[in-house]
């Protein structure tokens, strides 16, 4: 940046009523006009917020020097004053030829044009610069914000064939895309337009026979989630909330098997906490709280769990395991009597004495 007595000596200063200084002001602007001032002066200037200038800069050289102290400054609206110039008073193939070795000027030249909606010059710009990838990716961006659905589809279909089809395109973001022309086709037939995807999954799941599951996608949940790449926990998670909120518990028992050729075994990806307090949210059954409950291996865990879900046949167990006979005991006592409940603890209770008891003997007869 130049110095204290550089800037003074380019300062333009406010002219008075005199004659005499208005001629000192007019010859310091022409002598401007035929030898303008170092780029550093005008950048600094730009960065304290003050009009500059930038037409008496004609030569390839001094814009160049212009971009280049835009750019060393670090200074956003600088380096875009500086750009939105060089492309008023260049040829557009020179413009290119400048930012290839900069980046920051496109950076915020493109961030300029696609702000303002310009998107035919900024996606010209990517291509020109070699950036398949990111003028794909803007192209994209503006698809799917299309409110129309046919010319959303009309839109998502050509980026599809002119980037993603293309030779050395990203075979992720192509299949993602033929992925999501193919869930657009069926929402159309099924009246879920703007859904994602995992919206549309629940509302396979509603129409599903869940006695069936040979049923071909997307009508089948499994194969909607395969298809569309769902994770196992977002599945999960979809379906729970699905079925328990149809009262279909019994779905929920195959929900989490997994079927071998020898026997079929407990498989979840969500933390079994979260699913049963989720179910309890959702007023499922006490018995089947107590059959997730059943899965969780830490008896304190489970203890403290079945406790705030008013799982009281979980809770009992829990301490017979634990042999919390006084807790047991306060629990008993707080049921009324005659329920279910109420029996459960009280033959659970005469269980563990008669143990205790037995237990005694033998450590006497061992004395």
């Amino acid at each position: 940046f130049p110095t204290v007595l550089e800037e003074q000596a380019w300062q333009e200063s406010v002219p008075r009523k005199s004659q005499e200084e208005e001629l000192r002001f007019l010859r310091r602007k022409f002598q401007e006009e035929r030898s303008p001032p170092p780029a550093s002066v005008i950048v600094s200037r730009l960065l304290i917020g003050r009009q500059v200038n930038l037409e008496p800069y004609r030569t390839l050289k001094q814009k160049t020097e212009l971009l280049d102290e835009a750019i060393a400054s670090g200074n956003g609206d600088a380096i875009l004053h500086v750009v939105l110039f060089l492309n008023r008073t260049l040829k557009r193939k020179i413009v290119y030829q400048l930012f290839q070795s900069r980046p920051e000027a496109v950076c915020h030249y493109t961030n300029y044009l696609s702000t303002r909606l310009q998107v035919p010059e900024c996606v010209d710009l990517w291509t020109m610069l070699g950036k398949q990838h990111e003028a794909a990716m803007l192209q994209y961006k503006l698809a799917v914000t299309t409110s129309n659905v046919d010319l959303k589809r009309r839109k998502l279909s050509k980026v599809h064939s002119d980037y993603f089809l293309q030779p050395g395109a990203s075979v992720f973001h192509a299949r993602f895309l033929t992925n999501q022309l193919n869930l657009l086709e069926w929402q159309l037939t099924e009246s879920l337009v703007d859904k994602t995807v995992l919206e549309s999954l629940y509302h396979v799941c509603q129409k599903h026979k869940w006695t069936d599951n040979k049923s071909p996608a997307p009508g089948n949940p499994y194969n909607f989630a395969k298809l569309y790449e769902i994770s196992p926990s977002q599945f999960e998670w979809i379906v729970l909330n699905e079925r328990a909120r149809s009262k279909a518990w019994k779905d929920l028992d195959g929900l989490f098997e997994k079927k071998t050729f020898i026997k079929s075994t407990f498989c979840i990806h969500i933390p079994l906490d979260r699913v049963i307090l989720r179910l309890h949210q959702l007023e499922a059954p006490v018995a089947v709280l107590n059959t997730f409950l059943a899965k969780i291996d830490d008896a304190q865990k489970r203890l403290n769990l079945a406790r705030k879900v008013g799982a009281t046949r979980t809770v009992i167990d829990c301490l017979v395991g634990l042999k919390d006979k006084s807790e047991l005991l306060v629990l008993r006592n707080s049921l009324q009597e005659g329920t279910p409940d109420r029996f459960y603890a009280d033959n659970c209770l005469e269980s563990l004495n008669s143990k205790w008891k037995a237990d005694s003997i033998k450590v006497s007869i061992k004395k």
